[in-house]
């Protein structure tokens, strides 16, 4: 499937804002379900770009403003083709649970560790164990029974209208965003520790694509899953929000251990006043 992706991000200050300084995590990367296309990226007022690889290898730009402005416009357009293969996510239903991985894998390690917005604790140990117990013991069956559990018991929230939590507080109040309910899967895994990463990235939407109702919750805006580590097969994505195997669907950006290491836009300036605002756009339509 051919995708064309437009991310538009505009802040509006009350005052003049200068030395803004911003990453951006917003560039379709080649794996194996994925085949990036044309990008560009533009910036007003108008920044040079410059490229670097952060810890996890994921694609960021940087850009600086120094001079006074009032608005900060980034744009971003970008064609991908996708894969829509669900060969390792069938193949993980077929691993037993009791391979676990070796304690001593360093490259994984930090995939199964608290992060700043992912915590284990004793509440969320029993309600993966709960899971662990009524499912088949493989780790696809597990993977799956505890994305169900997110879907099934968590209200979906707005982002625009939702402030992103812990996965203790979204463990506890059970309503979220794509976010947060990817962030409590995550917790999940890890409590039972199974090695899991929070992906960031986009959701083609059929529906929307042809103006008329959504298919997909979530859609219509900047989205988040989770990839497990299965042994003998490697990372395998599941999307909780929709209760789904990750498939050709999916536009991948960057990964992390959750969502501060993999934000779109991250930034800071000096001034700019109190009463800021937002906007974003995203766009997701299929190529003919």
């Amino acid at each position: 499937m051919r995708l064309s992706i437009s991310h538009l991000t505009r802040y509006l200050y009350t005052a003049p804002a200068r030395s803004n300084i911003n990453e951006l995590r917003l560039t379709p990367e080649e794996n194996n379900r994925q085949k990036p296309g044309e990008l560009s990226i533009s910036v007003d007022p108008v920044a040079e770009l410059r490229e670097m690889r952060d810890l996890f290898g994921n694609l960021v730009h940087h850009f600086e403003v120094e001079e006074g402005h009032e608005e900060l416009t980034i744009q971003s357009r970008s064609e991908v083709e996708t894969r829509g293969s669900l060969d390792s996510a069938m193949r993980s239903m077929s691993v037993p649970l009791r391979e676990f991985i070796s304690s001593d894998n360093e490259s994984l390690y930090e995939f199964t560790t608290d992060s700043t917005f992912v915590f284990k604790n004793s509440a969320t140990w029993r309600e993966a164990v709960d899971v662990h117990l009524s499912c088949e013991k493989t780790w696809g069956s597990l993977i799956q029974g505890l994305s169900d559990f997110v879907f099934e018991y968590c209200q979906y929230e707005d982002q625009s209208i939702h402030r992103m939590a812990t996965s203790s507080e979204v463990q506890e109040c059970k309503v979220g965003t794509c976010q947060d309910f990817s962030h409590l899967l995550i917790s999940y895994c890890r409590a039972l520790g199974m090695p899991a990463r929070y992906l960031s990235g986009y959701l083609y939407d059929p529906g929307l694509d042809c103006a008329t109702n959504a298919e997909f919750i979530g859609s219509g805006a900047t989205h988040a899953w989770v990839e497990v580590h299965v042994p003998s097969i490697g990372w395998v994505g599941i999307d909780p929000t929709n209760r789904r195997w990750v498939d050709e669907h999916y536009v991948s950006i960057s990964f992390g251990r959750d969502y501060h290491d993999v934000a779109p836009v991250r930034g800071s300036l000096i001034g700019g006043g109190i009463d800021r605002s937002l906007e974003v756009e995203v766009a997701v339509r299929a190529i003919q």
